[in-house]
């Protein structure tokens, strides 16, 4: 018996690929009255997260089915690995390296939301001729 359900994951992985990238439009802080959104309050990996969402998307549509530059890592697998790294970087911020001085927006707890369910979406399916099933006879008792 498997937990696994393909299509609540291939769902969760789309969506929060498209909530992730719509996170970065959206206000992420705000210091003094003047908001800013996730592309003006994150420096550096701000692109880390477009690509996050967008292979969310990618491993949603075509069910992950396909290799990442090699035949054993494929598709929902790359993306399980980048919505983990993005939700790590995402809680860090919140928690430890906001800026100093602004209050935290309704964007990043988004954006925490959207690499959270690329994470879960991502890891709760696979494809099965990748990942054939254990034979009943072989299996250790």
């Amino acid at each position: 018996m498997t937990t696994i359900n393909p299509g609540l994951g291939r769902l969760l992985a789309g969506c929060g690929g498209v909530l992730l990238i719509g996170s970065l439009f959206m206000s992420w802080s705000d210091a003094a009255g003047v908001t800013h959104d996730g592309w003006q309050t994150l420096s550096a990996w701000d692109v880390f997260l477009v690509i996050t969402g967008v292979s969310g998307i990618a491993a949603a549509i075509t069910g992950g089915r396909f290799g990442f530059f090699r035949p054993d890592l494929s598709l929902n697998g790359m993306t399980d690995i980048f919505g983990v790294v993005a939700g790590i970087l995402i809680a860090w911020l919140v928690l430890f390296d906001f800026p100093s001085g602004a209050n935290r927006e309704v964007g990043v707890y988004l954006a925490l939301v959207g690499a959270t369910a690329i994470a879960t979406g991502a890891g709760d399916f696979r494809v099965r001729s990748l990942f054939p099933g254990i034979p009943e006879g072989s299996r250790p008792n």
